[in-house]
């Protein structure tokens, strides 16, 4: 028969006669995830390669029907003149040794494509990214269901473990409170951290949000991180008291103090350097300053950057267009429109551009196409080889595992650097190069703890580049 035969196409009386006969096209299996004791009595039916709902009972060779979804019921009710009967005393829930280990690698690999499969259609059936797969959430999930199928086996309805979504979200505010009430008592023994915050609006709602995040070093000297809150800002405006008065109430939730030894690192909006001017340590966020640099020189009117304003805009007219037309799905890569709130997200929009540069003329309409021929390539992929670098400092600048501020004046004298002018460069990046490095050198604030931290640094102490007139006071500031 062919290997296309498809399940349930014969009956149980011809599978039962082709066991009789020995068929060749027959073989007998264990399903992979066979763990009860019961399948040492019973074989699935494999015809020409393909799993059918089939099971033959090795004392009687009885065929009988049977499927994943009704589990070993079928087997316990089977009645033959040598009826199996367990001689073993462990209960038919515990887990053997054997139980334990990993399939043999043709079992393994089949359970794998199943997954997938099931990976795919949850994606498509629930209208979910693929990324979700990916997520810790998802993982946990998966761990504490193969956890129960291990335990008591394929013959529970999986509707019977899953709960229903509202005792899910009834469940949301006791296991916040559970959470937060162990890190109030982790953070108990915590004297020296720092406070990352960051405020921002909803643009649809026009709601305002506030994020609070604690960063320390534990006894172990691993950096740790935590959300203290992520929620609705709900005082009467955006004064620079008020804000202050908002993170002090979170952090003061945790048990925690913002004094003068205590650094806060903010974005450099007028109202956040207000806001944390007295009684607080605060520093700028690298990563932000990198960002408005690059934001500005792309969004703002500037006469010296016209020309790569033109190529960027050229650029998201065609990503919106074959995002507006569906045509993704047709490109070996998912081409990224520009986000203002995301950082990196000229460089992300360029880069993915570049990647499907040679496939877009065949999706696009006679307008776009315009624009495609108007676009200079050697020009793009010089850009888009320059914006990497900030795209790169950006990311190392912004670890949440490893400290990262003693890079911080190694990584802005980088920057400079690769914006001095080549003889190759065209018109338009010498002009933008000229543009980020003055901004760079005014807008970018390096404080006196980035010095501190670099020279302390065991791979930076000759550290060669440190402005002359700052160089003698923090030896002797450090030495004494």
């Amino acid at each position: 028969m062919s290997c296309t035969v498809r399940k349930e196409l014969f009956s149980k009386q011809y599978y039962q006669n082709l066991i009789v006969t020995k068929d060749s096209s027959i073989k007998l299996k264990k399903p992979p995830s066979a763990r009860s004791e019961l399948w040492s009595n019973f074989s699935q039916v494999y015809h020409s390669d393909i799993a059918q709902d089939y099971i033959v009972c090795h004392e009687c060779h009885i065929v009988l029907k049977w499927t994943s979804e009704t589990g070993t019921n079928v087997m316990k009710n089977h009645n033959c003149g040598n009826k199996f009967t367990s001689k073993k005393s462990t209960p038919s829930r515990q887990r053997t040794i054997s139980s334990y280990l990993p399939p043999p690698q043709e079992d393994y690999s089949t359970i794998k494509e199943r997954i997938v499969e099931s990976c795919a259609e949850f994606c498509a059936l629930d209208n979910k990214a693929f990324e979700t797969v990916a997520g810790d959430g998802f993982i946990s999930l998966a761990k504490q269901l193969m956890n129960a199928g291990a335990l008591i086996g394929t013959g529970f309805s999986v509707n019977e473990l899953l709960p229903h979504p509202t005792t899910v979200s009834r469940n949301v505010t006791r296991t916040y409170n559970k959470l937060k009430q162990q890190l109030i008592l982790f953070c108990g023994n915590v004297q020296h951290f720092t406070i990352t915050c960051d405020f921002w609006t909803e643009s649809l709602t026009g709601l305002h949000y506030g994020g609070i995040s604690l960063h320390f070093v534990d006894v172990g000297f691993n950096l740790q991180m935590f959300i203290l809150a992520c929620k609705l800002y709900d005082l009467p405006n955006q004064k620079a008291y008020n804000i202050r008065d908002f993170v002090n109430i979170v952090v003061e939730e945790f048990g925690l103090k913002i004094n003068e030894d205590i650094f806060i690192v903010s974005d450099n909006e007028p109202k956040m350097v207000a806001a944390f001017r007295d009684g607080v340590i605060r520093i700028g966020c690298s990563a932000h300053y990198i960002n408005k640099v690059i934001q500005h020189a792309f969004e703002l009117e500037e006469p010296c950057c016209s020309g790569v304003q033109a190529l960027f805009s050229l650029v998201r007219d065609i990503i919106t267009y074959v995002r507006q037309i569906h045509k993704q799905s047709s490109l070996s890569i998912c081409v990224q429109n520009y986000c203002k709130v995301r950082f990196s997200s000229v460089y992300i929009m360029l880069n993915t551009f570049v990647m499907v540069y040679n496939e877009l003329p065949s999706i696009l309409n006679t307008t776009q196409r315009q624009n495609y021929l108007k676009i200079n390539y050697v020009e793009l992929e010089q850009l888009t080889r320059y914006l990497k670098y900030f795209h790169d400092v950006i990311e190392k600048l912004s670890c949440e595992r490893t400290p990262a501020i003693h890079l911080v004046v190694s990584y802005k004298q980088f920057l400079l650097n690769k914006s001095n002018e080549h003889d190759d460069d065209c018109l338009h990046l010498v002009q933008l190069k000229r543009y980020i490095s003055k901004h760079l050198n005014d807008y970018w604030i390096i404080h006196d703890i980035h010095y501190i931290a670099m020279l302390l640094h065991p791979n930076l102490k000759s550290y060669q580049l440190i402005p002359d007139k700052k160089t003698c006071y923090y030896i002797n500031e450090i030495t004494n």
